[in-house]
């Protein structure tokens, strides 16, 4: 794992907070965007941490970047800012997952963890405000044009809610497996790349509404 911010402060935290996972391996840091760049030529991580506010090249503008060359990394927004603008920059940038610094080492090495699965975490709180900003204010009839089975609806409404994998397959009683093929199929359907593509996308249609948020 790569980490980018340009304070050390946050650089030297990610480092205690993780330094003990088994799962995770740090393999460098960078202070800017510019250095985040030679370390990915050098380095290859295959999972980034990285700021959103930077100078020079801000945190989306090095996704980008990151991303145009080295396409199946995974990034990581790590940030201490709650604007739903951050967020959406930095999704359309390509980044996986956004976290807050406010975040406990537990939490965090959860989520890293899981936007490598492709569970794009997002801290709960934010997710109505960036919802409600993305979906349109009169959704499409109900399920115009795309026709989920009720398995995948009951996974859908889980997603919404900010479910992991291993949570839906617990609650469903479902092997991991099982839960990632459904996922698979309603990605499909919904023409989404991603969990939270999936859930603007139901919004825009109508199958689910705010209140299953």
């Amino acid at each position: 794992m790569l980490v980018v911010d340009d304070s050390i402060v946050p650089r030297t935290a990610a480092r205690t907070m993780l330094g003990s996972s088994t799962e995770l391996r740090f393999v460098g840091e960078a202070s800017s965007g510019t250095d985040a760049l030679g370390a990915m030529d050098k380095l290859k991580p295959d999972l980034v941490l990285m700021d959103v506010h930077m100078p020079v090249m801000d945190g989306p503008t090095t996704a980008r970047a990151v991303l145009a060359k080295y396409p199946t990394t995974t990034i990581v927004a790590w940030t201490v800012s709650e604007s739903s603008d951050d967020l959406l920059r930095m999704i359309q940038a390509g980044c996986a997952g956004y976290i807050l610094k406010d975040a406990g080492p537990n939490e965090l090495q959860r989520a890293l963890l899981a936007a490598m699965r492709r569970d794009s975490p997002v801290p709960r709180r934010m997710i109505p405000d960036v919802l409600r900003r993305v979906a349109p204010s009169t959704p499409l009839p109900t399920g115009a044009m795309v026709s989920l089975t009720s398995r995948e609806m009951q996974i859908l409404r889980g997603i919404a809610k900010g479910h992991t994998t291993k949570r839906l397959a617990k609650d469903l009683g479902l092997a991991a497996p099982s839960i990632e093929t459904h996922l698979h199929n309603i990605f499909k359907k919904l023409s989404a790349g991603n969990r939270g593509e999936a859930v603007s996308s139901a919004l825009k249609l109508g199958l689910i509404t705010f209140a299953d948020l």
